[in-house]
């Protein structure tokens, strides 16, 4: 099996003035807000969302995810999967260079990951390959200086997209990054940007990479494309908001990301600010704990589903930046198809009939919720009212977020407002929410054959088959609701107007490449 990246092609008919207008400018200094921080320059040991972001700019992995959060090529330029899905067989883009200026070879390949696998080295995610969780890589191999070939103990549909991670980058670096001694000393990656100079507490300043050779195809998520037009760029610690949007306004600012309902409000009346603002990866979702007395009554599950407007509810949370998503995946994954579309719709006569059904005396349901996240309050209010609509009494129990979070752990609950954290592949969606209640109360749905069906799933490699599976899943899931997944998170970023180029995507996290200074 062999997946080969696509060629970039130009778009024909376009005039020569419209190709110049629409021409980066080269040069200048981009300026980004960050809320804190990096933690370090070592990808994926001392890590957080903005120190991961940054060196996403420095670093490059064998794949990458595009917007559409499908694995693409990134260093390999192609790659083949035999031996049922347990050998991955790499080969490398010609032409890369490191900051160095030293060659990319399948040497560098192997040094990086026998680095991250090494328990010493404090990697945060060696648990995906050093068969903690099943899977183990038993050797990597180098027949030549352009191949690369990872052996594993088991066929696995998910290997290429654990090392498409966000998170723990599966980045491939210089030897020269480390000292004598073996600690890590400077990031010395494939990336359009290098290290320029780290503020500690105040900035990190980037810089382009003069040497650096793109991989073909238009910029897409992390893949694609990732040409350096800026001369550098500056993230800047900014902890005040308040700060970060006079900045955006008076134009010493370029991307201010994450804003809230009020700034981004505020920030439509600038005339130089856009604000841009789309569904991410995270997702919300109504716990119904099949184990209480009340709700283990899919009968009762069903009318609680059939109470609510999901569209409108997803709609008013999210500001209309992201509809209803009946899974617990992202609706921009390729694994979202016309049987993820479909969920619950409200119809208040069959309530009726699924409450008869489930003997329901009156008794008041209760929704626990938190202010630690508005969207997990703002969801648990509307509901509460759609309920009450539909003749289901329901009661808010207020907590405390640590409070909250602890009794999701331990299924402390009747109904809670929840959310789950940004996943790529569906497997790893559902491995959130499936699971043996006797391994963690925290998992929802403890269907055996289901739970059977994700590792089905995990193994295998032919899209098709497990797009089937995906299926099958969401089809019980709806039928059984043990959980209602409501909607996808907002992404969104306020940006100066004389920085062009700039994409929000499913990922939420800022690329600075492909994008140019017009001032």
């Amino acid at each position: 099996m062999k997946h080969l990246r696509l060629a970039s092609a130009l778009v024909a008919g376009l005039s020569a003035s419209a190709v110049l207008a629409d021409a980066p400018k080269m040069g200048g200094t981009a300026k980004v807000v960050i809320g804190s921080d990096i933690l370090g320059t070592q990808p994926g040991v001392a890590r957080d969302s903005g120190t991961d972001m940054i060196l996403h700019h420095i670093f490059e992995a064998l794949v990458a995810y595009d917007d559409n959060l499908e694995v693409q090529p990134m260093l390999a330029e192609s790659w083949e999967i035999s031996d049922e899905g347990k050998t991955y067989t790499f080969k490398l883009r010609e032409g890369v260079t490191f900051h160095n200026g030293a060659p990319l070879t399948s040497a560098d390949v192997k040094w990086s990951w026998d680095r991250w696998l090494d328990p010493e080295t404090g990697w945060g995610c060696t648990y995906w390959y050093d068969g903690s969780e099943a899977l183990k890589i038993e050797a990597i191999e180098t027949p030549d200086p352009q191949t690369v070939v990872f052996r594993l103990n088991i066929p696995s549909g998910l290997f290429l997209a654990q090392m498409a991670n966000f998170q723990c980058m599966t980045a491939i670096a210089h030897s020269d990054s480390v000292g004598a001694d073996g600690t890590w000393s400077t990031p010395i990656g494939t990336g359009p940007f290098k290290l320029g100079e780290w503020k500690k507490g105040v900035s990190v300043t980037l810089s382009k990479n003069p040497e650096y050779s793109p991989a073909p195809g238009e910029k897409s998520g992390f893949a694609g494309a990732r040409i350096a037009y800026l001369d550098s760029v500056e993230f800047l610690t900014v902890p005040e908001i308040a700060t970060a949007m006079a900045g955006l306004r008076s134009g010493e600012l370029h991307v201010v990301t994450d804003i809230n309902a009020t700034q981004e409000t505020e920030l439509k009346t600038a005339e130089n600010v856009e604000v841009q603002s789309g569904p991410g990866l995270e997702w919300s979702a109504l716990l119904l704990n099949v184990t209480d007395p009340v709700m283990k009554d899919r009968n009762m599950r069903l009318a609680v589903a059939h109470a609510i407007d999901f569209n409108g509810l997803a709609l008013a949370v999210t500001r209309g930046a992201s509809g209803y998503n009946a899974a617990p995946f992202s609706s921009q994954s390729v694994y979202h198809g016309e049987v993820q579309k479909g969920g619950y719709t409200r119809d208040l006569d069959k309530v009726k009939e699924l409450l008869a059904a489930a003997n329901y005396d009156g008794t008041p349901l209760k929704i626990q919720t938190s202010r630690r996240y508005d969207v997990f309050y703002q969801t648990a209010v509307i509901i509460q009212a759609m309920l009450g609509e539909a003749g289901i009494k329901a009661d808010l129990e207020v907590l405390e977020w640590p409070a909250h979070l602890d009794n999701y752990f331990n299924g402390n609950f009747q109904i809670s407002s929840f959310g789950y954290s940004a996943r790529t592949d569906p497997v790893m969606n559902y491995w959130s929410v499936i699971g043996p209640r006797e391994e963690s109360p925290a998992y929802q749905w403890h269907d055996k054959e289901i739970y059977g069906m994700t590792f089905k799933a995990a193994a295998e490699v032919d899209a098709a088959k497990r797009q089937a599976i995906f299926d099958t899943i969401h089809s019980k899931m709806i039928a059984e609701a043990p959980t209602l997944n409501l909607f996808n998170s907002v992404n969104s970023a306020a940006v100066n107007s004389a920085l062009e180029g700039y994409e929000i995507w499913p990922g939420n996290k800022p690329r600075l490449w492909g994008t140019w200074l017009t001032e």
